[in-house]
């Protein structure tokens, strides 16, 4: 068993990112454009979506993400088109598929722990980010 730390949680999110990886494989897509996929589902429009990626990923190249986004035809001003929809739905199912199985297995006693725990890291990550 890995101790809670960074060494798990960075072989979590690889494993994640791999099954992740498996799911926008179908939609020739990468994770960054899914991120991206994913904030336009929710976005009001409000806001430039490349910078809410820019904000969520810290990947220097949002905006060439989201163009390539808008030339596939599954965004348009910031906001997913009804392709973008499909797609993700799509998506979304493949993801349920592959991971189910994993979630159901966590007590969810345990799982709220990690949520606690992990929010935790993420919102301490993103203030260390803050000062750089």
């Amino acid at each position: 068993m890995i101790a809670f730390g960074p060494q798990l949680i960075g072989r979590t999110e690889k494993a994640l990112n791999a099954l992740l990886a498996v799911a926008l494989a179908d939609e020739d897509l990468v994770e960054t454009q899914w991120v991206a996929l994913r904030l336009a589902e929710r976005s009001d429009g409000s806001r430039a979506l490349a910078a809410l990626l820019h904000d969520t990923t810290y990947a220097p190249d949002t905006a060439e993400v989201v163009d390539s986004l808008i030339a596939r035809g599954l965004v348009r001003d910031d906001r997913l088109s009804a392709s973008g929809r499909d797609a993700v739905a799509r998506i979304e199912h493949r993801i349920e598929e592959l991971t189910s199985g994993i979630w159901d297995a966590v007590d969810p006693s345990d799982r709220a722990a990690a949520e606690r725990a992990l929010n935790t890291v993420l919102d301490r990550a993103r203030s260390v980010l803050a000062t750089r």
